[in-house]
């Protein structure tokens, strides 16, 4: 039997890698041979997670041979996944955003629901096939589903959510959720030992709107003083890295978990126009406060 390598985007969250590394433990449930790959280095909010549980990060892989059977994990869009899909066969996506570029020559087991977090899904397909999670992979979800929804803080967070943690920590055994969740974002927001671009590149994604080429990224900490502090810093890279990347639009927004606030760093005139199109809100002194604004997907 081919090996199924299962992928989570590039630029990786804690949802992205908990759920590719549970799903791999679904499909070896169910006879497959899988595992689970990485294709850009780990968060430290992740990093506290695995080593928390004693989880090996996954081996790291840029391209695959041609023909390599592949599961795409938290994820569906090209410009998000390994360099040389084309080359690749896709026969799993695992998936809870819009579906945007996905095209393939034939058909594909397809799960995507409107979760907050892509492991709710995986929790889901186990249930499905009455697979019991381990403990280590009761706690992994739960870690995930707080990461992605900031402990229930996110508008895409749903009710269905709130219950598969409840279920979940039947087995996990998480004595206080809310002060685990808090230590979570605290390692997030450890940020002292990383330069200017790595604190941008923390968690961004590429978006192709009416040939329109967008690079959003955000910032989701404890802690939001230490990157407003850093903004002449911040600004200069923006435009280095708008300019280097031919981007049509650039943004970063540094998101106040605690207090549900998000301050976006805006550069550019046309960046000014959408934000105002959009929010109806006007940018000052390359700041835009887009309140509580939590989600790249819903909001």
């Amino acid at each position: 039997m081919d090996r199924i390598y299962v992928l989570w985007h590039k630029i990786p969250d804690t949802d992205a890698i908990v759920s590719s590394i549970v799903f791999a433990e679904y499909l070896q449930a169910l006879w497959f041979d899988a595992e689970a790959y990485k294709l850009w280095e780990i968060n430290n909010e992740t990093r506290f997670l695995l080593d928390n549980v004693w989880v090996r990060v996954p081996e790291t892989i840029k391209t695959l041979e041609p023909k390599s059977k592949i599961a795409l994990v938290d994820h569906n869009e090209y410009t998000q996944t390994i360099d040389n899909i084309w080359e690749l066969e896709m026969h799993f996506l695992v998936d809870h955003h819009k579906i945007w570029s996905l095209s393939t020559e034939y058909p594909l087991f397809i799960r995507t629901e409107p979760l907050c977090s892509t492991s709710s899904i995986v929790y889901k397909l186990m249930k499905s096939e009455w697979i019991i999670p381990s403990k280590t992979s009761a706690i992994l979800m739960i870690s995930a589903i707080l990461s992605d929804s900031l402990h229930f803080r996110s508008p895409t967070t749903q009710e269905e959510d709130k219950h598969i943690v409840t279920r979940l920590n039947q087995i996990a055994w998480i004595q206080d959720i809310e002060k685990y969740a808090l230590e979570m974002f605290n390692a997030k927001s450890d940020l002292w030992n990383i330069t200017i671009e790595e604190l941008i590149k923390l968690d961004y994604k590429e978006f192709d709107f009416n040939w329109k080429k967008a690079w959003i990224g955000t910032v989701e900490t404890t802690n939001p003083g230490y990157s407003m502090n850093r903004k002449d810093e911040i600004l200069k890279w923006l435009q280095d890295i708008k300019s280097r990347d031919w981007l049509d639009l650039i943004l970063l927004s540094i998101v106040d978990i605690l207090n549900e606030k998000n301050i976006t760093f805006v550069i550019w005139e046309f960046e000014k126009k959408v934000i105002k199109d959009v929010f109806s809100i006007d940018t000052a002194d390359n700041l835009a406060d887009l309140w509580n604004r939590l989600s790249r997907k819903k909001q």
